[in-house]
């Protein structure tokens, strides 16, 4: 490791630390003064593994206030507002917030064993992923999404079957076959679906090849017409579709997605390589690690609402490169980062270097940096500093640098 690699890591630790609340870990020291499941979940995947106490601790308390905080279906909320002492699940809802609490439920029982966890907080896990199971819309067994129901919750309008949300609908699944194992307890009413099985449609999905549409017609016979017949999407495409919805096939390369697919063994190594070969033919680890959407969306595009973009905030517009719509964030590019040295690439130790820079930029007039996102042009910061999951995110990629796998316990 560099010593500005070992310095980062440092700085990290002090961030999370300074972000735990009595409630659990918030997203940022700036503007963000709640606790968000996706940011929270992410950030705990690369601290839970530092074994420090005051993360472990922070970590627990975060389950807790999310298990206690659940809906009566299940659903885990978007965020708990420390402001407000309630919690909040969204305009549209937050679909991926119960999936992220059955995969940092798995995180933190993988490196505690604590089996007080397999109490209170797998029954939420449990109500989380049954209230998940009921949001496939077609009887395809793979989950639907409405606008703004996962982190992209901006102008990029992806809705219908998203790879986000089913990469992780899939890891849950997993997470919570295995807890219930460790817990010797039946799934019950979860209506559980088997790994495997939900693994091979999830991949006729969204990495359609010339013979998934015999398996896919079996259970969604429309979407086999319209390969056939309309054939817009290329059956040999090497990486994942964005998002399938009722008036489109979306193939923007949705980064995070693809890493993720790589990371947790859905996507075969020579589609992982692929993949990868994407993220270097872009070169969207340019200027800093990492770039989320490819290419971005431009005004009139379908997807893409750009009245509803130019209401927003500076901080949260999408432009081309900005926010959303392809500009960098340091929290993927923790994913990135692992990606590479998962692959046993030489250029993982340069990229995390590189990621540590990025975490380094600073706004006039604060000196935390980890910030929110950066300009991809420039890459200059931008959105809010002090971010749990950059910092999080960045502790991943460090330890899997170190030999270690912050998703050992999705094997």
């Amino acid at each position: 490791m560099s010593s500005l690699g070992d310095a980062t890591y440092q700085r990290a630790i002090e961030v999370l630390r300074r972000n735990a609340t009595q409630r659990g870990l918030k997203a940022s020291h700036a503007y963000y003064n709640q606790i968000w499941a996706r940011d929270a979940f992410i950030s705990f995947l690369g601290a839970n593994m530092a074994q420090d106490p005051a993360l472990l601790e922070s970590a627990r308390t975060t389950l807790d206030t999310f298990a206690k905080t659940r809906a009566p279906l299940g659903q885990i909320p978007n965020f708990y507002d420390l402001s407000t002492d309630l919690p909040e699940f969204g305009f549209s809802g937050s679909t991926d917030s119960s999936c992220w609490y059955i995969i940092g439920l798995a995180s933190l029982f993988h490196n505690t064993g604590d089996r007080t966890l397999l109490g209170p907080d797998l029954d939420a896990a449990m109500d989380a992923y049954r209230f998940v199971r009921f949001q496939d819309a077609n009887n395809s067994w793979l989950i639907d999404s409405p606008q703004g129901a996962d982190w992209m919750d901006a102008a990029i309008q992806r809705t219908g079957k998203t790879l986000y949300n089913n990469v992780l609908f899939l890891a849950a699944t997993k997470c919570i076959t295995s807890l219930l194992a460790s817990a010797s307890r039946q799934p019950d009413s979860l209506n559980l679906l088997k790994y495997e099985d939900l693994k091979e449609r999830f991949t006729d999905v969204f990495l359609p090849g010339d013979d998934s549409t015999g398996r896919i017609s079996k259970y969604w016979p429309r979407l086999a017409t319209h390969h056939k017949e309309q054939k817009v999407v290329d059956m040999s495409r090497r990486f994942f579709l964005q998002y399938i919805s009722f008036a489109r096939i979306d193939s923007h390369f949705d980064t995070l997605s693809n890493l993720l697919c790589g990371l947790w063994d859905i996507a075969s190594e020579t589609t992982f390589r692929s993949i990868m070969g994407v993220v270097e033919s872009r070169g969207l680890s340019k200027p800093f690690p990492i770039r989320v959407l490819d290419p971005p969306y431009a005004k009139g595009d379908a997807g893409y609402d750009d009245n509803f973009d130019a209401m927003l905030p500076i901080q949260h517009r999408s432009t081309p490169l900005d926010y959303h719509n392809g500009g960098v964030w340091p929290f993927v590019g923790g994913f990135y980062v692992c990606a590479l040295s998962s692959l046993g690439s030489d250029l993982a130790g340069a990229q995390l270097d590189n990621l540590a820079k990025a975490n380094g930029v600073l706004r006039a007039g604060e000196d935390v940096g980890f910030n929110e996102w950066l300009d991809a042009r420039k890459g200059e910061a931008r959105g809010q500093y002090g971010q749990s999951w950059s910092a999080g995110a960045y502790m991943a990629a460090y330890a899997r640098l170190q030999g270690k796998d912050p998703f050992a316990f999705l094997r």
